[in-house]
């Protein structure tokens, strides 16, 4: 086999690590996903509603189980973390990167807000500052995931033991 084919079990960790891109989808997911929940229960502002709405989808029913929409959030969620991770391994600032996503992902009230009757209006300024704050809250959890997992990068590089106290 070719030299340049040839390459160790660890070389597609380096290429796309899967396992932080996942655990960051995942745990922001979470946070965004609960904190919306929790807005929309105090307050009956519909984001959480937004979130999971799926209407526009045409091959999928207006409504599926509140289970199974979450579960398409966290899908989307894991696809951001997989591309954030894969983003800061080439680049730094893990925070700023994270923060710069969720105010991205927060321009989706946009569209989002047109394609269903079952979601806050357009200019519904409480329910977009809700999202907003949730949007930064994700991008906020992503930008901490990313610097944990650069922090672990460097302390792996050096063999010192991931956040040793002297």
């Amino acid at each position: 086999m070719p030299e340049h084919l040839a390459k160790s079990p660890n070389s597609l960790k380096h290429i796309l690590p899967w396992k932080a891109g996942i655990l960051t989808g995942l745990t922001s997911g979470l946070v965004l996903g609960f904190f919306l929940k929790a807005i929309q229960t105090y307050t009956g502002e519909k984001v959480y509603t937004l979130l999971l709405n799926i209407d526009f989808v045409p091959w999928l029913p207006p409504t599926l189980p509140e289970y199974i929409e979450f579960g398409l959030h966290l899908i989307v969620s894991i696809i951001i973390g997989i591309f954030y991770i894969w983003w800061i391994q080439r680049a730094g600032h893990p925070i700023a990167k994270g923060v710069l996503i969720g105010i991205f992902s927060s321009l989706l009230y946009i569209p989002l807000s047109q394609l269903s009757s079952r979601v806050p209006d357009l200019y519904d300024i409480n329910a977009i500052l809700y999202w907003l704050a949730g949007h930064l809250l994700f991008g906020v959890v992503v930008g901490v995931c990313g610097h944990l997992w650069k922090h672990s990068q460097k302390q792996d590089q050096k063999g010192d033991p991931p956040f040793r106290h002297e």
